[in-house]
């Protein structure tokens, strides 16, 4: 590691929080655990980053969030400096209105609290959206196990991801320990209601991975990959009943028509929403040097913002949808695909996909159409728990 980049960022913390001191571990009176829940990064991460062991990315990323809380910091002072200037403007105000009309007082004083109130407001936006933008926050609901997984390492709990002394004896599981999330969003037709027309619209998925402990193989390596999966999806309807075949499926080669990839069911005014289905899932992967297997089993799903006199009109029932069709539509069928990441030290954040081409059909059905509707879902990795050099290489 460059030692520019170390220096960099010892600079960068002095200038932030104030002197450094060893006794302490502290920079001003910051300790290093609330620095690094400040910069969003475990406690080994920071220790590395002190030690001048940590990856050059890693330095990088650091110094650039530094550099955003500076300017947090910025932006709140700004906001102090005009309301200080809001109340001094006030008791300019209070001082001079018995000498003037009431009507006008009124609407002098009006005018300072709107000003003021317009302002703090366009302070406070702009500041939360450079804190919103630093941490790269989602607008979707929690993962119902975020509790578990992402609690800041300086309370009390007992992470569920590997500690640093198990990394390598679970390589190379390890390294897709973390945090993972649907890459693009896919559709799907839902057969099995009395009326055509019934699509379900994957938007997102929140995924966090783990090594399975209990799985370990003779070799010592960790093949076994567990991903508690949070699914936000939703259920739409094509008001003009269109039938699937032939404008959106194809029987012969078995597969979707152009029309079909490319509807949009948000901007298309034949197609109505019908219910948000949030869906929990468990994944269950193997990990080979050539190749990944993905299997698993649904744990529950519920629907919320039904349109129920949509429902009655086209005949549609969610409950019959929630444990029937899509019951069968989480048990799928997927290909084994070749492992893009044979060496996990190619796993980078933010870039890292592992897709899988799968089939969708139901077994109380005869869709007449073989192993079923053909579907691709991928998981894009967001952030690793552990992301330094890995031993077990590309075997």
């Amino acid at each position: 590691m460059e030692l520019d980049l170390h220096d960099q960022f010892l600079e960068a913390l002095e200038r932030k929080y104030g002197p450094r001191d060893l006794l302490t571990s502290k920079f001003g009176t910051s300790s290093f655990g609330d620095i690094a829940k400040d910069l969003c990064i475990s406690a080994s991460q920071f220790s590395k980053l002190i030690s001048g062991t940590a990856t050059q990315g890693m330095y990088m990323r650091s110094i650039e969030n530094i550099a955003l809380l500076e300017k947090l910091d910025a932006l709140e002072a700004e906001k102090r400096q005009l309301e200080s200037g809001t109340t001094q403007l006030n008791e300019t105000l209070r001082q001079t209105r018995s000498g003037i009309n009431k009507a006008v007082r009124n609407k002098v004083l009006l005018y300072g609290l709107l000003t003021f109130l317009a302002g703090s407001v366009l302070t406070y936006f702009f500041a939360m959206n450079g804190k919103l933008g630093r941490f790269e926050k989602a607008e979707i609901p929690e993962h119902p196990l975020a509790r578990y997984f992402d609690r800041d390492f300086n309370t009390p709990y007992d992470s569920p991801y590997l500690n640093e002394s198990e990394v390598q004896d679970y390589c190379p599981c390890s390294a897709y320990e973390g945090v993972w999330a649907l890459n693009a969003e896919y559709k799907l037709p839902l057969p099995g209601n009395k009326r055509p027309g019934v699509y379900y619209l994957a938007k997102s998925s929140d995924v966090r991975m783990k090594c399975a402990k209990s799985q370990k193989n003779d070799t010592g390596e960790g093949i076994y990959l567990l991903g508690y999966e949070y699914l936000i999806n939703e259920i739409w309807v094509d008001t003009e009943e269109t039938p699937l075949s032939p404008t959106y499926f194809d029987k012969e080669t078995k597969t979707f028509t152009e029309a079909y990839h490319q509807l949009d069911f948000s901007t298309n005014p034949k197609f109505k929403k019908l219910a948000t289905i949030h869906s929990f899932f468990i994944n269950n992967f193997t990990i080979r040097p050539d190749s990944i297997i993905r299997n698993g089993e649904p744990c529950g799903r519920f629907a919320t913002d039904v349109d129920w006199a949509l429902a009655r009109e086209f005949g549609v029932d969610p409950k019959y949808v929630l444990e029937n069709v899509l019951a069968d539509l989480t048990i799928t069928d997927c290909n084994i695909i070749p492992n893009p990441f044979c060496d996990p030290n190619e796993l980078k954040e933010g870039k890292s996909v592992i897709g899988f081409d799968c089939y969708y059909t139901i077994k109380t059905e005869n869709l007449g159409i073989g192993r079923g509707y053909p579907y691709r879902k991928a998981f894009k990795l967001i952030k690793q728990n552990y992301s330094d050099n890995l031993l077990c290489g590309c075997k």
